[in-house]
């Protein structure tokens, strides 16, 4: 989740150096992220507390070298700034199972295929790719030309589709969300196993949509056809089984799927 997502913006874009301390700073981020939430969740044991302090000496030089390189990239602080905060309160309340902190983690890594790609493309589009503030100064550069990325029918291109990308990586990933659940911590909740269900069917219809207007390719449709059937069919018959999918099983499909869904719709 939290590789897949940058990697697609940087393939949509195309590689630049301002990539470089991003994706740094991004992983480093995570690790402080995370070693924060542990923190919080310990009711703030002092035994926990160094890695924190690690983790944020290793980011901060990793911040100013983003700002340097990249200072248009700042805008991204807006909608990333509630999203951490949700997450660390989540922690904090004990609450870092909770749907609200799992939506918002993925959210916030789902959004980097974004900012990757307005890295990668000098901030042109201005901010968020609306076209609002482009060219003036530090916000980016005006936007010359055509920007890289289209859809199959190149009828979306640039931010348009980068967009559309986004939110379908991102959808892959809060499928995740509830599919592990119905899997593991709530095998045999039959809400949770329709939530899933109904997720899976309601952006499987959406992409079907999609393909049929020629804005995503035919396999990217049958990895949600896939998914769906997964979502339904897995925890049905480990059900029936009576034991359970192994952990590592899971994380090993979700791996496979993370590439699917990213390779066929770049493609």
């Amino acid at each position: 989740m939290i590789a897949v997502p940058p990697v697609v913006g940087v393939a949509l874009s195309g590689p630049a150096w301002a990539h470089v301390p991003l994706l740094a700073l991004w992983w480093v981020g995570y690790l402080a992220f995370f070693a924060t939430g542990l923190w919080l969740r310990s009711h703030r044991k002092p035994r926990y507390l160094p890695p924190v302090r690690a983790y944020a000496l290793a980011t901060a030089p990793l911040a100013v070298a983003v700002v340097v390189a990249a200072p248009y990239l700042l805008v991204w602080a807006l909608p990333y700034a509630p999203l951490v905060m949700v997450a660390l309160w989540c922690s904090a309340r004990r609450k870092d199972r909770s749907l609200l902190n799992d939506g918002v983690t993925v959210a916030a890594a789902g959004l980097m295929a974004a900012v990757a790609y307005d890295a990668g493309t000098g901030g042109a589009g201005g901010l968020w790719g609306t076209g609002w503030l482009a060219g003036t100064g530090w916000l980016g550069s005006a936007v010359g030309g055509s920007l890289p990325g289209a859809s199959p029918d190149g009828a979306l291109t640039g931010w348009a589709w980068t967009w559309l990308v986004t939110a379908l990586v991102t959808a892959y990933f809060l499928g995740t969300v509830p599919y592990v659940k119905t899997n593991i911590r709530e095998r045999g909740n039959r809400a949770y196993l329709v939530g899933s269900v109904a997720f899976h069917v309601g952006v499987t219809a959406a992409v079907a949509a999609l393909a049929a207007a020629g804005l995503v390719s035919g396999w990217h449709l049958v990895v949600w056809v896939a998914l769906a059937l997964r979502a339904a069919a897995v925890p049905v018959l480990a059900a029936r089984r009576g034991r359970p999918v192994r952990p590592m099983l899971l994380g090993l499909g979700e791996i496979v799927f993370s590439l699917l869904v990213a390779l066929t719709v770049l493609g």
